[in-house]
C-alpha cells in the first residue's frame, strides 16, 4: 500500500516522538497498527531510526560537555525501550534491517566524499613543499597531507574555521571539521559557527569550544597545547576524561599524563605574532535582488563586480495576486511566495565559470505543508544547460529530515540537517563546485545561517552520459521549470548569486552586511 502524504507526516510524527522519548500509549498503538498493515511504512520505520541512530552516535562523539540528563533518562535509551514494545510484524523487520542499514548509510556516505574538497588554501608566505606544491586558491581534498618544509601555510576550511601552519610541519585533512598534525606548528581560529573543529594527532586531541588556539607537535612524539583565547578541550589519547583549558593555559602531553609546558609565557608570545600573507583573491561577480520594489511585476536585479548587465527577474501572476507579492523581510521588503506566485529571470548572460553560489533568506511557515515544498530557487549550471540544481526543502523524510534544506541536482541530492519549517527568517548559501580531480562530478555544499551543514543523506550527483533533462536558460524563483507544476510556499529576501564558490568569510558578510565582502576580507578564490 502507498501511503499519501497525510499518512507519511503522521508517520514521521511517530517516529520522532518515538526518538525523543515521548510517544503516548495511544500514539504506541496507533504506530503499530500501521506497522503492521503496511510494508512502506515498515521500510520507512527501518530508514528513520538507522538514520536516528547514525546521528546520535555522531553527536555523542561531538559531545563537549557533560550531559543534562543521566544516562538512564537519555532519548536513546527511550528509544531502545519504546522500540521492545512494537508489533512483531515490525520487529523482524526491524531486527533484519536495522544494524545493516545504518551501515550502508554511513559507508554510502563516506565513500561518495573520497573527492570531495574540504578547504583551501587561502594564504602563504616563503613556502617550500615536500612532495605536491599548492599555491594560494588551491582546493584541498579530504585526506590529503599536506608537508611543509619551511614557510608559513594558511588553511581555510569549509566550515570556517582557518589554521596556519609552520613548517617544517605535515598536517591531514579529515574532514570539514578536522585536521590530523603529525608534526609541526599549528595557529588555528574557530569563528563561533565553526565550534566544535578538531585536530588530533598520537598524543592528544583538541577540541574548540570557541577560541584560538596552537599546537606544536615534535618528533618524538609530544606536543604542547596553547589557548591563546577562549578555552579548548584536550583530551590525551586513549583517556576519556577531558582536560579544559582557559586562554592563556597550556599543557604538555607526552604519554600517560600531562605537564606544565617549560617557557609557557615566552612561547605564547611568539605563537601569537602577526603574519603578513601573499595572497590572492579574484573579486566575484554578484546578481543582487532586493525585491524592495513596492509592488509590480518585476524586480530589477543589481549587477556587483564582473557580470551581466540589466537582469530582470519577471513575476507572473494576475494582477490581484501581485497586489500582495510583498511583505516585510529581512531587509526592508521581501518577495511573498503564495503557491501561484513565481518569478523567473533570464540567465543566459551568466558567466560560464565551472562554480556557482547562491544565498538568500527565506521564511517558511511552521505549518507548511508537502504540496508547498516547491524549489525555492531552480537553474541549470553553465557549461552544462541540462544539468538542473534545485534548491528546495525536503519533503521525502524517508531520505532525510523533513523540512531541511534539499538541493537537488541532477538526479543526485544533498540534504542537511537543519529542520526550517519555523516560521522565522534563515539564510541559506549553496555552493556548487565540480570536484577537484573529477569535473563531472559536482560537488554541493550547504550553509544554514552562516554554519556549514552536516549531511543527513546525499546521492552522488555526477554527470551522466544519458541525461535527457531540457536545457532552460531562465532562473527560476519559487517554481522549478515550465513544465513543473509544483511551487513554493513563503518569502524570498536578499538573494545573490555569485560566479564563483564564496567562502565562509564571504557567506558571513553577506548574512551581517548584506553586500559583499571587501577585497581584504575575501579568503583567497
Amino acid at each position: 500500500m502507498k501511503l499519501s502524504d497525510p499518512q507519511l507526516l503522521e508517520l514521521n510524527e511517530l517516529c520522532n516522538a518515538l526518538i525523543d522519548g515521548a510517544l503516548s500509549a495511544a500514539q504506541r498503538a496507533r504506530l503499530e497498527r500501521v506497522l503492521a498493515d503496511s510494508e512502506e511504512a515498515r521500510r520507512f520505520y527501518v530508514r528513520t531510526m538507522a538514520l536516528s541512530a547514525s546521528l546520535f552516535d555522531y553527536a555523542s562523539e561531538m559531545q563537549v560537555e557533560a550531559p543534562d540528563a543521566p544516562l538512564n533518562e537519555s532519548p536513546a535509551r527511550g528509544l531502545w525501550w519504546a522500540i521492545g514494545s512494537l508489533a512483531a510484524a515490525a520487529l523482524v523487520l526491524v531486527a533484519f534491517w536495522f544494524d545493516s542499514a545504518a551501515r550502508r548509510q554511513e559507508a554510502a556516505i563516506a565513500g561518495q566524499e573520497t573527492d570531495d574538497s574540504v578547504a583551501r588554501l587561502t594564504g602563504a608566505k616563503d613556502c617550500q613543499w615536500i612532495g605536491a606544491a599548492f599555491s594560494s586558491g588551491d582546493e584541498l581534498r579530504r585526506g590529503q597531507l599536506l608537508q611543509l618544509a619551511s614557510g608559513l601555510a594558511e588553511v581555510t576550511f569549509d566550515s570556517g574555521a582557518q589554521v596556519v601552519l609552520e613548517g617544517p610541519a605535515s598536517l591531514e585533512l579529515t574532514s570539514a571539521w578536522e585536521a590530523l598534525l603529525p608534526r609541526g606548528t599549528l595557529r588555528a581560529n574557530v569563528p563561533p559557527e565553526a565550534i566544535g573543529f578538531r585536530v588530533s594527532n598520537a598524543a592528544v586531541e583538541v577540541v574548540d569550544l570557541g577560541t584560538e588556539f596552537s599546537m606544536v607537535a615534535d618528533e618524538r612524539g609530544a606536543t604542547e597545547v596553547f589557548v591563546l583565547k577562549g578555552r579548548v578541550e584536550a583530551k590525551e589519547t586513549g583517556d576519556r576524561t577531558p582536560v579544559v583549558l582557559q586562554e592563556t593555559q597550556a599543557r604538555r602531553f607526552a604519554g600517560p599524563g600531562s605537564s606544565e609546558v617549560r617557557d609557557r609565557e615566552q612561547k605564547l608570545r611568539k605563537l601569537s605574532r602577526k603574519i603578513a600573507f601573499e595572497r590572492f583573491a579574484r573579486p566575484a561577480g554578484y546578481v543582487h535582488w532586493s525585491f524592495d520594489e513596492p509592488g509590480g511585476n518585476t524586480a530589477a536585479a543589481e549587477i556587483i563586480g564582473p557580470g551581466p548587465d540589466g537582469l530582470i527577474a519577471s513575476i507572473e501572476a494576475t494582477p490581484e495576486l501581485l497586489a500582495n507579492s510583498r511583505v516585510e523581510g529581512r531587509f526592508q521588503r521581501a518577495l511573498r511566495l503564495n503557491g501561484q506566485l513565481f518569478a523567473k529571470a533570464d540567465a543566459t548572460g551568466w558567466s560560464e565559470s565551472g562554480a556557482r553560489t547562491v544565498a538568500f533568506w527565506v521564511n517558511i511557515a511552521v505549518d507548511a505543508q508537502l504540496p508547498d515544498a516547491g524549489a525555492m530557487l531552480a537553474f541549470s549550471m553553465p557549461g552544462n544547460p541540462a544539468r538542473r540544481c534545485e534548491v528546495i526543502w525536503n519533503r521525502q523524510p524517508e531520505q532525510g529530515p523533513l523540512g531541511a534544506l534539499r538541493t537537488n541536482v541532477g538526479r543526485g541530492f544533498t540534504i542537511g540537517s537543519t529542520p526550517l519549517r519555523d516560521g522565522r527568517w534563515h539564510h541559506l548559501a549553496v555552493v556548487f563546485t565540480p570536484a577537484p580531480r573529477s569535473p563531472a562530478k559536482l560537488q554541493v555544499k550547504q550553509y544554514v545561517d552562516g554554519r556549514l551543514e552536516g549531511m543527513a543523506a546525499r546521492r552522488p550527483i555526477k554527470r551522466r552520459g544519458n541525461d535527457t533533462q531540457t536545457a532552460d536558460h531562465w532562473l527560476w524563483i519559487g517554481r522549478s521549470s515550465a513544465e513543473r507544476s509544483d511551487r513554493f510556499r513563503g518569502a524570498i529576501d536578499e538573494l545573490f548569486i555569485a560566479d564563483r564558490a564564496l567562502a565562509p568569510l564571504e557567506i558571513k558578510q553577506l548574512i551581517e552586511h548584506n553586500k559583499p565582502a571587501p577585497a581584504g576580507v575575501i579568503a583567497a578564490e
